[in-house]
């Protein structure tokens, strides 16, 4: 009798430890990342991340040479930090190139790019390596309040009979993985009918700013009981993107519940995305 039960108890423990080992594996969670050539944006850590590299001058020795090659580097890095934000998409038809054509916005991109945080620096002898980051909430401190809101959303909006009651949500959470979805700074949700259910015409800026209009993760699992969205999110498949693959069309059901819940998340900017 004592050995059975011993027998049952070590099964108990291998299956709760088997059921562990697969949570763990179940909400493993990687990065969703954009990478080119002189960089990369990290859209779920929130930041912009890039290095430089300089070589000492050749008739320089010892500490004057590392702290020139240092300089060099740190130049490099904010060379490289420069172009590759010039790429990033802030909406489905702009990129940051677009809006730094405007003299006070690439001086305040320059300003912050001057000013980026300096994580780490290698020095082999003869060339200096540093690697530093500038955060995505200074980026869209920048360009969020220039982005052109669409005033044919809000009129339609305004004008809308009011929606049906369908409960109360707090947040979204949209299922893109099956989808190329381009990844940034804002997009826009819109129904079947081409109605929008979602973009900056329904946030609040200052929530934006602060947190972004959408967090990014690659777990279903993980991103449906997110703090951002729990408890209660609306959960949907995206069924096509729109306009350059930035912007989502959800299906008329999901767009109703947003609508109609009693309270309006969107303000918050309390949605996921969840990529590939």
């Amino acid at each position: 009798m004592k050995r059975l039960l011993a027998c049952v108890l070590m099964m108990i423990v291998f299956l709760a430890g088997s059921i562990s080992f697969a949570t763990e594996v179940e909400i493993e969670l990687h990065p969703i990342t954009t990478e080119k050539e002189k960089g990369l944006i990290d859209w779920t850590q929130n930041h912009i991340e890039a290095t430089g590299m300089a070589v000492a001058p050749k008739n320089m020795k010892g500490a004057q040479a590392k702290a020139l090659a240092r300089r060099g580097a740190i130049v490099d890095l904010q060379r490289n930090l420069l172009e590759f934000m010039g790429g990033v998409q802030v909406d489905a038809r702009t990129t940051m190139d677009d809006f730094m054509a405007e003299d006070r916005v690439r001086s305040e991109v320059h300003g912050m790019i001057k000013n980026v945080e300096l994580l780490k620096g290698e020095w082999d002898g003869e060339a200096y390596t540093v690697t530093g980051r500038i955060k995505l909430a200074e980026v869209r401190s920048i360009v969020c309040p220039r982005v052109p809101v669409d005033t044919i959303i809000i009129e339609t909006e305004r004008k809308a009979p009011a929606p049906k009651a369908s409960g109360k949500y707090t947040g979204l959470v949209i299922d893109v993985r099956h989808l190329p979805l381009i990844p940034s700074v804002t997009f826009r949700v819109f129904d079947e009918s081409g109605r929008a259910v979602y973009g900056v015409e329904f946030a609040n800026q200052a929530s934006m700013l602060q947190s972004g209009i959408c967090s990014y993760y690659n777990n279903i699992n993980y991103a449906q009981g997110e703090l951002r969205v729990a408890p209660n999110p609306v959960k949907t498949k995206a069924i096509r993107l729109s306009t350059g693959n930035v912007d989502i069309v959800i299906p008329n059901s999901a767009a109703a519940k947003i609508r109609g819940s009693s309270y309006d998340f969107r303000k918050e900017c309390k949605v996921l995305l969840v990529v590939k």
